[in-house]
Protein backbone atom coordinates (compact mmCIF):
# COMPACT_ATOMS: atom_id res chain seq x y z
CA UNK A 1 0.00 0.00 0.00
CA UNK A 2 1.37 3.55 -1.23
CA UNK A 3 -1.02 5.92 0.64
CA UNK A 4 -3.23 5.82 3.57
CA UNK A 5 -6.02 8.09 4.66
CA UNK A 6 -6.41 8.10 8.48
CA UNK A 7 -8.34 10.00 11.30
CA UNK A 8 -9.52 13.51 11.20
CA UNK A 9 -7.09 15.91 13.08
CA UNK A 10 -7.36 19.92 13.95
CA UNK A 11 -5.20 22.30 13.38
CA UNK A 12 -1.82 22.61 15.41
CA UNK A 13 -2.82 18.67 16.13
CA UNK A 14 0.86 16.47 16.56
CA UNK A 15 0.39 14.07 12.91
CA UNK A 16 4.48 12.96 12.98
CA UNK A 17 7.92 13.25 13.77
CA UNK A 18 10.10 14.82 10.76
CA UNK A 19 12.30 11.62 11.27
CA UNK A 20 9.74 9.46 9.55
CA UNK A 21 8.27 11.52 7.70
CA UNK A 22 8.37 14.41 5.13
CA UNK A 23 5.61 17.76 5.66
CA UNK A 24 3.18 18.01 2.91
CA UNK A 25 0.67 19.99 2.20
CA UNK A 26 -1.27 21.67 4.62
CA UNK A 27 1.21 20.96 7.22
CA UNK A 28 4.03 22.86 9.38
CA UNK A 29 7.34 21.82 11.78
CA UNK A 30 7.70 22.64 15.18
CA UNK A 31 10.88 21.30 17.31
CA UNK A 32 10.73 18.05 15.54
CA UNK A 33 7.40 17.51 14.71
CA UNK A 34 4.74 17.79 12.03
CA UNK A 35 1.51 19.30 12.88
CA UNK A 36 -1.84 19.79 10.85
CA UNK A 37 -2.20 23.20 9.81
CA UNK A 38 -5.77 23.13 8.66
CA UNK A 39 -9.16 21.00 9.76
CA UNK A 40 -8.74 18.04 7.63
CA UNK A 41 -7.93 13.87 7.48
CA UNK A 42 -4.32 12.74 7.56
CA UNK A 43 -2.86 10.86 4.16
CA UNK A 44 0.41 9.24 4.33
CA UNK A 45 2.35 7.89 1.05
CA UNK A 46 4.73 5.61 2.05
CA UNK A 47 6.73 5.50 -0.79
CA UNK A 48 7.39 8.92 -0.77
CA UNK A 49 7.70 9.15 2.74
CA UNK A 50 5.29 12.02 2.82
CA UNK A 51 2.43 13.13 5.01
CA UNK A 52 -0.03 15.76 4.12
CA UNK A 53 -3.84 16.65 5.38
CA UNK A 54 -6.92 16.28 3.25
CA UNK A 55 -8.83 19.60 4.21
CA UNK A 56 -12.01 19.72 5.76
CA UNK A 57 -14.27 22.58 5.04
CA UNK A 58 -15.10 24.22 8.32
CA UNK A 59 -18.38 24.70 7.75
CA UNK A 60 -18.64 20.75 7.64
CA UNK A 61 -17.78 20.45 11.24
CA UNK A 62 -21.04 20.36 13.47
CA UNK A 63 -20.90 23.50 16.28
CA UNK A 64 -21.91 22.62 20.13
CA UNK A 65 -25.24 22.79 20.43
CA UNK A 66 -26.14 20.94 16.89
CA UNK A 67 -28.31 17.87 17.32
CA UNK A 68 -26.73 14.62 15.59
CA UNK A 69 -28.11 11.31 14.82
CA UNK A 70 -25.51 8.36 13.92
CA UNK A 71 -24.92 4.72 13.97
CA UNK A 72 -22.90 3.31 17.08
CA UNK A 73 -19.60 2.13 15.03
CA UNK A 74 -18.00 0.95 18.46
CA UNK A 75 -18.05 0.15 22.01
CA UNK A 76 -15.32 0.79 24.28
CA UNK A 77 -15.47 0.84 27.75
CA UNK A 78 -18.14 3.29 28.78
CA UNK A 79 -17.73 4.88 25.85
CA UNK A 80 -19.27 4.82 22.37
CA UNK A 81 -17.97 5.96 19.08
CA UNK A 82 -20.86 6.94 16.87
CA UNK A 83 -20.77 7.54 13.12
CA UNK A 84 -22.84 10.57 11.64
CA UNK A 85 -25.35 10.68 9.35
CA UNK A 86 -27.46 13.86 10.29
CA UNK A 87 -26.95 17.36 11.82
CA UNK A 88 -30.10 19.49 12.60
CA UNK A 89 -32.14 16.75 10.41
CA UNK A 90 -30.01 17.29 7.52
CA UNK A 91 -27.89 14.28 6.06
CA UNK A 92 -24.56 14.43 6.73
CA UNK A 93 -21.47 13.09 4.78
CA UNK A 94 -18.26 13.97 5.89
CA UNK A 95 -17.69 10.49 7.63
CA UNK A 96 -16.91 12.20 10.91
CA UNK A 97 -17.52 10.60 14.56
CA UNK A 98 -18.69 11.56 18.12
CA UNK A 99 -18.32 9.72 21.38
CA UNK A 100 -20.64 9.28 24.04
CA UNK A 101 -21.13 7.81 27.50
CA UNK A 102 -22.71 4.22 26.85
CA UNK A 103 -24.18 3.86 30.55
CA UNK A 104 -27.29 3.88 32.47
CA UNK A 105 -29.54 3.46 35.52
CA UNK A 106 -28.75 6.16 38.29
CA UNK A 107 -27.24 9.62 37.87
CA UNK A 108 -23.85 8.02 37.71
CA UNK A 109 -24.53 5.81 35.28
CA UNK A 110 -24.63 2.54 37.38
CA UNK A 111 -26.31 -0.13 37.65
CA UNK A 112 -27.70 -0.29 41.70
CA UNK A 113 -28.86 -3.82 41.55
CA UNK A 114 -26.76 -5.13 44.78
CA UNK A 115 -25.08 -8.46 43.74
CA UNK A 116 -23.79 -6.07 40.29
CA UNK A 117 -22.47 -2.78 40.57
CA UNK A 118 -20.34 -2.66 37.13
CA UNK A 119 -21.08 0.21 34.31
CA UNK A 120 -24.24 -0.91 32.41
CA UNK A 121 -24.02 -0.38 28.70
CA UNK A 122 -26.97 0.27 26.86
CA UNK A 123 -26.15 0.30 23.18
CA UNK A 124 -24.88 -2.29 20.22
CA UNK A 125 -22.70 -2.05 17.68
CA UNK A 126 -25.35 -1.03 14.32
CA UNK A 127 -28.04 1.05 16.53
CA UNK A 128 -29.27 4.30 15.88
CA UNK A 129 -28.89 7.02 18.42
CA UNK A 130 -29.58 10.91 18.31
CA UNK A 131 -27.63 13.33 20.90
CA UNK A 132 -26.51 17.01 21.10
CA UNK A 133 -22.72 18.02 20.70
CA UNK A 134 -21.30 19.34 23.89
CA UNK A 135 -17.94 19.88 23.27
CA UNK A 136 -15.07 19.80 20.34
CA UNK A 137 -12.20 19.80 22.73
CA UNK A 138 -9.22 17.27 22.53
CA UNK A 139 -9.65 16.55 18.71
CA UNK A 140 -13.19 14.70 19.50
CA UNK A 141 -16.72 15.35 18.91
CA UNK A 142 -18.15 14.84 22.17
CA UNK A 143 -21.89 14.30 22.42
CA UNK A 144 -24.47 13.92 24.97
CA UNK A 145 -27.47 11.44 24.73
CA UNK A 146 -29.67 12.41 28.03
CA UNK A 147 -33.03 13.51 27.91
CA UNK A 148 -36.66 13.00 26.33
CA UNK A 149 -35.46 13.61 23.02
CA UNK A 150 -31.94 12.17 23.13
CA UNK A 151 -30.86 7.99 22.63
CA UNK A 152 -31.21 5.35 21.21
CA UNK A 153 -33.62 5.51 17.81
CA UNK A 154 -33.19 1.86 16.88
CA UNK A 155 -31.95 -1.01 17.82
CA UNK A 156 -32.70 -4.79 16.29
CA UNK A 157 -33.49 -7.47 18.71
CA UNK A 158 -30.91 -9.12 20.55
CA UNK A 159 -32.14 -12.43 20.67
CA UNK A 160 -33.42 -12.81 17.70
CA UNK A 161 -32.68 -10.05 15.09
CA UNK A 162 -36.32 -8.80 14.89
CA UNK A 163 -37.74 -5.95 14.86
CA UNK A 164 -38.95 -3.84 18.13
CA UNK A 165 -40.85 -0.95 19.64
CA UNK A 166 -40.69 1.69 22.74
CA UNK A 167 -42.32 -0.33 25.92
CA UNK A 168 -42.00 1.99 28.77
CA UNK A 169 -38.26 2.00 29.46
CA UNK A 170 -37.19 -0.14 27.08
CA UNK A 171 -37.39 -1.90 23.57
CA UNK A 172 -39.94 -5.14 22.77
CA UNK A 173 -39.30 -7.57 19.98
CA UNK A 174 -42.39 -7.95 18.10
CA UNK A 175 -41.38 -11.68 16.97
CA UNK A 176 -40.00 -13.03 20.21
CA UNK A 177 -41.40 -10.69 22.82
CA UNK A 178 -38.21 -10.01 24.27
CA UNK A 179 -37.62 -7.02 25.99
CA UNK A 180 -34.19 -4.69 26.83
CA UNK A 181 -33.83 -1.53 28.95
CA UNK A 182 -32.99 1.06 27.13
CA UNK A 183 -32.55 4.67 27.55
CA UNK A 184 -34.82 5.35 24.42
CA UNK A 185 -35.74 8.66 22.56
CA UNK A 186 -39.58 9.65 23.09
CA UNK A 187 -39.68 9.18 18.83
CA UNK A 188 -38.05 5.33 19.08
CA UNK A 189 -39.17 3.38 15.60
CA UNK A 190 -38.97 2.96 11.96
CA UNK A 191 -41.37 5.49 11.10
CA UNK A 192 -38.97 7.97 12.58
CA UNK A 193 -36.41 6.13 10.00
CA UNK A 194 -38.42 6.04 7.10
CA UNK A 195 -39.38 10.06 7.68
CA UNK A 196 -35.36 10.62 7.53
CA UNK A 197 -35.35 8.03 4.32
CA UNK A 198 -37.88 10.40 2.50
CA UNK A 199 -35.88 13.30 2.75
CA UNK A 200 -32.53 12.09 1.78
CA UNK A 201 -34.41 10.38 -1.64
CA UNK A 202 -35.53 14.22 -2.02
CA UNK A 203 -32.05 15.66 -1.46
CA UNK A 204 -30.92 13.44 -4.11
CA UNK A 205 -28.57 11.84 -1.66
CA UNK A 206 -29.32 8.28 -2.74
Amino acid sequence: MKKKTSGMVFPGEYIAEIEEFEAGNHTFTLDGTIRSSVLGKKEYDFKRRTIKIDPINPQELPKIGDVVMGFVEMLFGSMISVKLFSVNNKLYTSGLSAIASARMGNNKGWNRDRYNRKPKSIYRIGDIVRGQITSLMNSSIHIAVDGTNFGLLYSLCLNCGGDTVRIDNGIKCIECSSYEEKRVANDYGTSLLESFHQKRVKQGSI
